[in-house]
């Protein structure tokens, strides 16, 4: 498979060739490896399906495997793949092994990253979906991490029964995908600091174990003492934000009606009815002493 080489920040990906059968043995071969996966193979049944794996590479609609490479001693320590759907569905499933040693290192999250990037901007897909096992905690929380979402009602053609299905689609990931106007160092801060927020692990880390995740992110000298540092103002600085302006905006309350003109609790007076002309004339036609007049 004649493809360049993916460089994620901190690994590199490179097409899975020949030469890497010992990885791919040891990694099918391994029971902790493939706890929630599928039963271990047997070393011969691990070097067949090596084989068959180059074989189907080389189709135009095969899977594509890559070599996870460690920044640090340039040894390979995991695999991931990319397996297109039926062209129908327009999907691509994406997969993650690591090696024992390369776990819990936070080394998964750069590789799937560029290994989401790489799907979304080769391949003519509109989703890409992940597929694990329900006791696989640390595979949940990565790509839940990562912005997969469980979508019901969704399951592709290819997903095996009983497995967890999370989606990710192509809108969702541009959004996550657009770098900060900050530049290098904004991105690398503010994604060191989402990291440490979504691991609760890292949440209560000593300064130790803070640094050594710095380490393993490849935080610059100056990034690392910024975040270690008891004061804000290194971080603004390398943001960029240290003239930043803080507004607040408060609603505007609506003015308040006049009262009305409250009636009055005495009742109106009523002006006396109007005397009939008969009623008048004998009134007015007694005498003195009430009696008619002759």
């Amino acid at each position: 498979m004649n493809a360049p080489p993916f460089f994620v920040e901190p690994l590199v990906l490179r097409p899975m060739e020949r030469g890497d059968l010992a990885l791919f043995a040891s990694l099918y071969t391994d029971a902790d490896t493939m706890r929630y996966i599928a039963p271990p193979l047997e070393r011969g049944e691990a070097a067949a399906s090596f084989r068959a794996t180059l074989a189907a590479m080389r189709r135009p609609r095969g899977p594509r495997f890559f070599v996870l490479i460690a920044p640090r001693d340039q040894r390979p320590i995991g695999l991931c793949s990319i397996r297109k759907s039926d062209r129908r569905e327009r999907a691509a499933e994406l997969g993650i092994m690591l090696a024992p040693e390369a776990r819990r290192r936070r080394l998964g999250h750069a590789a799937m990253r560029r290994l989401m990037a790489a799907a979304f901007e080769t391949l003519s897909i509109d989703t890409i979906w992940v597929q694990y096992r329900s006791a696989n905690v640390a595979a949940a929380r990565l790509f839940a991490a990562l912005g997969f979402v469980e979508c019901a009602g969704i399951r592709p053609r290819s997903a095996r029964a009983a497995q967890c299905i999370r989606v990710m689609h192509r809108s969702a990931w541009q959004e996550t995908s657009i770098q900060p106007t900050g530049g290098t160092a904004m991105s690398n801060i503010i994604g060191f600091l989402e990291n440490i927020g979504r691991d609760a692990a890292l949440r209560h880390a000593t300064r130790e174990q803070l640094l050594q995740a710095m380490q393993d992110e490849q935080l610059a000298p100056a990034q690392r003492a910024a975040v270690l540092g008891e004061s804000r103002t290194a971080i603004d600085a390398l943001l960029g934000t240290d003239k930043t302006l803080y507004c607040s905006n408060f609603p505007v309350k609506p003015p308040k009606k006049a009262p009305g003109k409250q009636p009055s609790k005495a009742p109106p007076k009523k002006a006396p009815p109007k005397k009939s002309k008969i009623e008048a004339r004998s009134r007015g036609g007694n005498d003195a002493h009430g009696f008619p007049r002759q």
